[in-house]
């Protein structure tokens, strides 16, 4: 067994000084706070970075990880603690939770796809040549559904709704360009015509 690169073992304090960091955080609280979550992420963040170079992994190809990794530590932060003073808030109040998740599970489909590409086992570029721009629907879905939960939430289609869509039209419409293949000239007026569409309803709300 030859460790070359065992100047990588000194990463992997700040990791370890992150994930106790974290536990010391959780038994303070009682809870999954931001702190916890932070913590973990940071931690996670390292650990990989560390394990990359203490195992000699080629980075032209295992640079997937670090998006999968990054992808999941915004899925961790995408939800409010449950009992805690976030999740009594109004969702209109804490719209960048979803978005976080979701956008941190698009970030993880991605990472997926070119690490299963790079290694051999499934080239998504089989199914669709611009399959990169799968994953940006995602946080588009999640907006939709999140602009079903305020409209079922009973705070009605309000501003915090109408920039939600807006958010969601954007994202939606550069996935769908990238999907489709047309020139992305035509992208800056697609998304001018959506989120008009998007304000317009607003106007009429009531």
């Amino acid at each position: 067994f030859d460790l070359r690169n065992w100047w990588a073992l000194f990463i992997l304090i700040p990791a370890f000084g992150a994930f106790t960091s974290a536990v010391v955080l959780w038994q303070q609280s009682g809870r999954f706070t931001e702190g916890v979550r932070g913590s973990i992420g940071s931690g996670l963040m390292t650990l990989t970075i560390a394990v990359m170079f203490l195992l000699n992994l080629n980075w032209g190809i295992w640079w997937p990880l670090m998006v999968i990794v990054f992808g999941f530590t915004l899925l961790l932060s995408g939800f409010p603690t449950p009992g805690s003073r976030e999740a009594e808030r109004p969702l209109s109040r804490r719209l960048y939770r979803p978005w976080l998740g979701w956008t941190g599970l698009g970030a993880m489909v991605l990472g997926a796809g070119f690490l299963s590409a790079n290694l051999g086992y499934f080239n998504p570029a089989l199914l669709t040549l611009n399959w990169w721009a799968v994953p940006i629907l995602i946080p588009a879905l999640g907006g939709v559904l999140t602009a079903l939960r305020l409209l079922f939430s009973g705070e009605g289609f309000g501003w915090a709704s109408i920039s939600n869509l807006v958010t969601t039209a954007v994202f939606a419409v550069v996935g769908l360009v990238a999907i489709s293949g047309i020139s992305w000239s035509l992208l800056t007026p697609i998304i001018i015509i959506a989120v008009g569409l998007v304000l317009l309803l607003g106007a009429f709300r009531r």
